[in-house]
């Protein structure tokens, strides 16, 4: 699965699209023009990004693993791999991958491209490093252009077809049985309504190119995927705007009407009670505090109160038992632990540092340090209740005692939804926004050189595959402080909460 990053001028000096440049121009001809033109205006590669695109790398790797026969078309000359293709198709070759083609300056590199004997049409498969349950409408619209030009540029090349197929990973697959790690699904009738609009739509794109005036392409949903030029694009957006109204679902019929502004909105427009509170705040530019219902909320808390985070590691490829494609696995947690509300905090922690499964020593760990009454404090209860389900499930001797937790977790950023809003959350309550704002600056995670749960994933697999012990060490501290950071907030924030009860 090879990522294709820049724009390729062919030897005839005329543009060459690449599937991901054409799946790119059919979501937004403003971002392919900016890719050639202006580069330069978009953001870096996030952690995130960065870590997905290894995942199809190494998904792509193993999805080969099927066709042992099978021969790669590795090189990143583009006239070279041309060259090599036709030479294997002609030796009589009965799978390539990557593969590449090249018509009407339209460049394909085909992920797995097989067929019975040197006399049968191929079968063109197109491998994704997701489950097909996970992929939401606009991203498999996506998957529909960038196979439909595939098939597109095969079928013009002279490329007889019997098959066309999208290759995922099955959710339901358990290690250590990877047979069934990939599924299938046909694609024939998902892309044959798009490929007649092929060459309209690649003359489109070719125009895009060639001029040097930007398209005045309006911003929009399509935005909400992720683009390496929305900051570019949306830096005329005022702050707060309606798309800083947390989960408003009619944000782009407001932004199609021209009120953009908060102050461009009335009660009129909201129903639920929540965003009737965020619309006053920005207007009013002042804070909301329900006193009442936090000191509630509160009180059900039963102490001692064990404040607790998870970290965890998802492949894409499963290699534990009882363990399944990006199931999250817990490797890490910090608890912090008040037996009553004027005793000292005691801290504990966890962080594996094996190369093997880490939700065993987690689980023990876990249970040993977290007190056998009292609430459980979280950020977002429905992940971690998620992992201590996961966890009984794949640890049948331990389910009694995990399940038993579970009625105990009390969520804070649910208390503070309810019951706190500032302005300057601007439509966020991750933790990584309210505490700066309620706690102050020293709050802040940009101090860290860990700060997130993808940097902490990348950083816990990078800690285990390095030799040196020093770098080890400086890893596995980065990590601790990280984690040990979010219960520590998650304490003052609860104490910043009494504390304004108390007022």
């Amino acid at each position: 699965m090879r990522k294709e990053s820049a724009i390729i001028i062919g030897e005839t000096g005329l543009t060459r699209l690449t599937k991901s440049h054409f799946v790119l121009g059919q979501r937004c001809h403003k971002a392919l023009h900016l890719k050639k033109h202006s580069p330069e205006l978009a953001k870096e590669s996030s952690a995130l990004e960065l870590k997905l695109s290894n995942e199809g790398i190494e998904v792509g790797k193993f999805a080969r693993k099927i066709y042992p026969e099978g021969i790669l078309i590795d090189s990143k000359d583009i006239e070279i791999a041309f060259q090599e293709t036709e030479r294997n198709i002609a030796a009589g070759a009965l799978t390539l991958f990557e593969a590449a083609f090249s018509f009407n300056n339209v460049v394909i590199r085909a992920d797995i491209l097989t067929r019975q004997t040197v006399n049968s049409p191929w079968n063109l498969y197109e491998v994704k490093a997701t489950t097909f349950k996970s992929n939401d409408e606009a991203r498999k619209n996506g998957f529909r252009h960038d196979i439909a030009i595939q098939v597109w540029v095969l079928q013009q090349s002279g490329i007889k077809l019997d098959g066309v197929y999208l290759m995922h990973l099955n959710n339901e697959c358990i290690y250590p049985n990877l047979a069934s790690l990939f599924i299938s699904k046909d694609y024939c009738a998902e892309i044959t309504p798009l490929l007649s609009q092929i060459p309209t739509e690649l003359e489109k794109l070719k125009n895009v190119l060639q001029t040097q005036n930007v398209p005045n392409t309006t911003i929009g949903p399509y935005c909400e995927s992720d683009c390496s030029f929305k900051d570019h694009c949306w830096n005329h957006i005022p702050k707060p705007s309606v798309f800083d109204i947390p989960n408003c679902r009619h944000r782009w019929k407001h932004f199609e009407e021209g009120r953009i502004d908060v102050h461009h909105l009335s009660e009129t427009d909201f129903q639920s009670s929540t965003h009737l509170r965020v619309l006053k705040c920005y207007q009013e530019d002042q804070s909301f505090f329900d006193k009442e219902l936090a000191q509630e909320l509160l009180e059900e808390w039963k102490y001692p109160l064990s404040y607790f985070d998870i970290e965890a590691i998802a492949y894409p490829i499963p290699r534990y038992p009882n363990s399944r494609p990006y199931q999250n696995l817990p490797f890490q947690f910090s608890c912090h632990v008040q037996h009553n509300q004027s005793s000292e905090l005691e801290h504990h922690e966890f962080l594996h540092d094996e190369n093997n499964d880490p939700r065993l020593a987690f689980i023990i760990k876990m249970l040993d340090v977290i007190p056998p009454s009292g609430s459980i404090v979280v950020y977002h209860q429905t992940y971690e209740i998620s992992r201590f389900k996961e966890l009984a499930r794949d640890f049948a001797e331990y389910a009694e005692a995990i399940n038993a937790l579970i009625p105990r977790v009390v969520d804070l950023k649910k208390v503070i939804m309810d019951t706190v809003y500032y302005p300057e959350f601007l439509g966020s309550y991750s933790i990584k926004t309210v505490a700066p704002v309620l706690l102050g600056e020293q709050a802040s995670y940009h101090h860290l050189e860990v700060s997130d749960g993808i940097e902490a994933m990348i950083s816990f697999q990078t800690m285990l595959d390095l030799d040196s012990c020093n770098s080890k060490k400086k890893i596995r501290n980065d990590l601790l402080v990280y984690c040990r950071q979010d219960t520590l907030l998650m304490v003052h924030l609860h104490n910043w909460l009494l504390n304004r009860v108390l007022q």
